[in-house]
């Protein structure tokens, strides 16, 4: 059989159980094609929806700055009650790394702990690039070395649970209303805000 065959044929056969819903083996796993073509469209809709319909120098906030043409750094001044907003949401994000990290040091890369401290690194770099594009100050993290964490998983999970909670309350009740008026701020705050809601606080719900 010569090459155009055996990929003709191959394309027949994933048409046919594409068509009938039939359960095959991909990378190890047992998935369902239909199952999988779901999985794409609802990732497909959620990049769509992040992206903002145009960059500008309004909403960009780290790279997407780069693609802004004559923007200058700094972008603007912040007002005091923006700029203390902006660095009260990076020391409440410091605050979370030290104390994963902390938990890290003393039971070992456990879960959730191993990979919520990656989040958190990307949250505080959110954070700063916004103080970056306003000319503003970098404060330099407080808790370093300082957090004193329980000896269990368990104990430490609450933690993690009661901390989510909190950073949850206070982009909600606290920051986003004093950001109002400046859309890139206004959503890297979302973001950090629906990522401690939604993933870090059922993560650490489970293990407690």
């Amino acid at each position: 059989m010569d090459s155009n065959k055996v990929l003709y044929w191959t394309i027949g056969v994933i048409l046919v159980l594409a068509l009938t819903g039939v359960s095959v083996y991909a990378y190890g796993q047992k998935v369902s094609l239909d199952e999988k073509t779901d999985e794409v469209a609802t990732l497909e809709t959620q990049v769509i929806e992040s992206q903002p319909e145009e960059v500008s120098a309004d909403n960009c906030v780290g790279d997407s700055c780069l693609s802004v043409d004559g923007l200058e750094y700094p972008a603007g001044e912040l007002p005091a009650a923006v700029s203390s907003a902006v660095k009260a949401a990076l020391d409440d994000e410091y605050k979370a790394f030290s104390t994963y990290d902390a938990v890290i040091a003393k039971l070992g890369s456990v879960r959730p702990f191993s990979m919520i401290i990656r989040a958190e690194e990307s949250h505080i770099a959110s954070l700063k690039a916004v103080l970056d594009k306003y000319g503003e100050t970098i404060p330099a993290n407080p808790y370093a070395g300082k957090v004193v964490v329980k000896s269990t998983a368990k104990e430490n999970c609450q933690i993690g649970v009661d901390a989510e909670i909190a950073n949850v309350a206070l982009y909600r009740d606290e920051l986003l209303s004093k950001v109002a008026g400046y859309d890139d701020i206004t959503a890297v705050f979302n973001n950090l805000m629906n990522a401690s809601k939604d993933k870090h606080l059922p993560s650490f719900e489970k293990c407690n």
